[in-house]
Order: structure tokens, then C-alpha cells, then sequence
């Protein structure tokens, strides 16, 4: 074989290497792979997350609600006299708003956070006779005054009330994977 013939076959294997290279990079970036490790990199850092305790009555709340707590927390599933949506669905829809900004293995159901839609679940809860009316409204408070560092609480003050197994908040996302995930369930 000539020598431009080995020159030409080595630059093509080196060039058929960096395309199968590159289109495993792609695919693992878009495939979910990544977030699962870097969901199971999460788990092994911190059997818990970090859960701030600025609001007594969120981490009173979400310190009830644990599996290893006597006391639940637990909503009714009954269909409000008053028009409102029953707690279960009320909370569920709290719990669809903490998808945003936390991060967990696994998330079911996505409801965007939008100024409106934070005041009308404020508004909702201050009309309702819901037995963790004080834990929303305390929440949601936060959220009107643009601060979420109670998501990760929230969702698994509601999370572990459905015994959750999978999906456990880990922490909080970063504006880039909040912007992420925006983009995957809301655009």
C-alpha cells in the first residue's frame, strides 16, 4: 500500500471516530441519560436535601409529613362544598408548580409558575377550609415575593403524603436547567 493510501485511510478512521464520538455526546445530552446520573450523583452526595428552615411553619409542615414521623400529613380527596377543588387536587397542583425548580428523578405532571397562577392558588387557599391551608398560603407567599427556596420542602411535604418512592426532590435547579426544563414542557 502506498503512503497516501495509509494517510488517507488514517484520517478517515480518525474522522469516523469523531463523528461516532460526537453523535454519542448528542445522544447522551438529549436521551435523559444524563439527568438520570446526574440524579444518582444527587442521591449519593445526600441521602437528604438541603432543606431550608426560614419558614417555622413550612419546615414544621414538611418535618410532619416525613416517613419517619408519627403524624402525616394527609389530604381529603372530597370534592369542596364551596366550589373549590378538593385539597388532593389543590395540592397536586402545588406539587405540579414544584416540578420547575426542583430536581428529582423522576416528575408526573407539569403545571407552569406564572405570577397569576400563584395568586390565584394564594386566593384559593385563603377562601378554602383546607386542613394545611396555613402550610399553602405560607408557601405561596414566599413565591408572590419571588423566592423558591422552600420548592424543595413543598414537594416533598406533598410527595411523601402520596408515598412517593420515586421522585424525590434533591435540591433546587439552576436558572439553566429550570430554563431547560421550561423549554421541554411549556414552549
Amino acid at each position: 500500500m502506498g503512503s497516501f493510501t495509509k494517510v488517507a485511510l488514517w484520517t478517515l478512521s480518525a474522522v469516523v471516530v469523531i463523528v461516532i464520538i460526537a453523535g454519542g455526546v448528542i445522544a447522551f445530552n438529549f436521551s435523559g441519560v444524563k439527568d438520570s446520573i446526574g440524579n444518582a450523583l444527587d442521591r449519593s452526595v445526600a441521602d437528604e436535601a438541603e432543606m431550608p428552615e426560614e419558614n417555622e411553619e413550612l419546615a414544621a409542615l414538611a418535618n410532619s409529613g416525613s416517613k419517619e414521623s408519627e403524624v402525616a400529613f394527609e389530604v381529603s380527596d372530597e370534592k369542596s362544598g364551596d366550589g373549590l377543588p378538593s385539597e388532593r387536587q389543590f395540592a397536586d397542583s402545588i406539587h405540579h408548580m414544584t416540578h420547575q425548580k426542583v430536581k428529582a428523578q423522576q416528575k408526573w405532571g407539569h403545571l407552569e409558575i406564572t405570577d397569576e397562577r400563584i395568586e390565584q392558588k394564594y386566593e384559593t387557599a385563603k377562601n378554602s377550609d383546607y386542613k394545611y391551608r396555613e402550610f399553602y398560603m405560607a408557601a405561596l407567599e414566599d413565591w408572590m415575593e419571588g423566592d423558591f427556596t422552600n420548592a424543595v420542602q413543598v414537594h416533598n411535604t406533598i410527595w411523601n403524603e402520596r408515598d412517593g418512592t420515586i421522585g424525590k426532590a434533591r435540591g433546587l435547579m439552576s436558572p439553566e436547567e429550570e430554563m431547560d426544563y421550561k423549554i421541554r414542557h411549556f414552549d
